[in-house]
């Protein structure tokens, strides 16, 4: 097997050895994530590490001279720089990995970040949601969409009623889209590589399939390994899109259809997700059975989602047995 080309990725001049074993290092550890956005974000984090190291502390010019002191510096200075805790505990995670892949290369004796106090992960900006009749009077707007209006039909509902990320419906392919029992379902990979089949609603399977059928009567090929979501241009390529959607155009379609719905708060995708969940916890389904279907690891993480606030009748106070009798007087 060869390897891909040598690229230059900053940290790569602290090899203890020489560059290309340094290289096939970095190939080795990075190979070994499933999932493109966890490289993508693991190779900036690091990258990121050891171009702070070059730049403040030029007398480390090795793996094993990188100390304990070296990353809480690392850490003050994204904090100094108003970075979200998250992010900051993100980025010493990654490094972290990294020092424990070192550490069974024998390439150095123990993990800097290990022992190092990490910021509590509290949200800074909190993701947006909609409310319920946003959602449907958003959803009433792109309903006469046609044509090639359709790929931001399909986009906005499966976003809106799946709860999938971003990257997941980007990496969508025909082949995870099928029907299983009279349900449609789709297959998505996960953070953590954890493989979700979720059932899709009716109307939003309605939309795909109304968009697949577009492509088809345009020529359009729809293979089991093509992605469902594709651009209608490409301007560098025009005669390749058969592509996945880029991540802006997603970040695109949300936002200006938000706009023209009326809805002008801070929108991104991840807006849908957290539509998702709040709607879901609003109709009383059981917060286990959310945290699985959206993939979280914990049910914490789902609670996070549930920022609508709480009719003050719905208060346990009002539900209190031994209160049931007391009125006011």
């Amino acid at each position: 097997m060869n390897l891909p080309a040598k690229k230059n990725n900053g940290y790569l001049e602290l090899s203890p050895s020489s560059a290309s074993f340094n290289y096939k290092l970095e190939y080795e550890f990075f190979s070994n994530f499933e999932s493109p956005h966890t490289r993508k974000s693991y190779r900036s984090d690091i990258t990121q590490f050891f171009e702070f190291l070059k730049e403040n502390f030029k007398d480390v010019l090795g793996y094993a001279e990188v100390e304990r002191v070296h990353i809480v510096a690392f850490r003050n200075w994204l904090t100094d720089n108003n970075l979200a805790p998250k992010s900051i505990n993100r980025k010493i995670a990654a490094n972290s990995s990294f020092f424990d892949f070192l550490i069974e290369k024998s390439l150095v004796d123990f993990n800097p970040c290990s022992s190092i106090k990490r910021p509590r992960q509290e949200v800074v900006q909190p993701t947006n949601d909609l409310s319920d009749d946003q959602v449907s009077e958003l959803f009433t707007l792109i309903d006469e969409l046609k044509g090639p209006g359709l790929l931001h039909k399909a986009v906005l509902y499966t976003l809106f009623t799946t709860g999938i990320r971003k990257a997941e419906l980007i990496n969508l392919r025909r082949k995870n889209f099928f029907v299983r029992d009279s349900h449609y379902l789709i297959e998505v990979r996960a953070k953590g590589g954890k493989q979700l089949q979720k059932v899709v609603h009716p109307k939003c399977a309605e939309v795909i399939l109304e968009y697949i059928s577009y492509l088809e009567s345009s020529g359009e090929s729809m293979h089991p390994e093509d992605w469902i979501f594709r651009p209608s241009k490409n301007p560098s390529e025009p005669a390749n899109i058969i592509k996945p959607l880029n991540p802006k155009s997603v970040d695109y379609i949300v936002k200006t259809w938000c706009k023209k719905a009326g809805i002008h708060h801070r929108i991104s995708p991840h807006s849908a997700r957290a539509s998702y969940i709040g709607s879901a916890l609003d109709a009383g389904i059981d917060l286990y059975k959310i945290s699985k279907d959206v993939g979280h690891a914990s049910v914490k993480t789902t609670e996070e989602y549930n920022k609508r606030r709480q009719k003050m009748e719905d208060s346990p106070v009002f539900g209190l047995g031994f209160m049931k009798d007391k009125k006011a007087t």
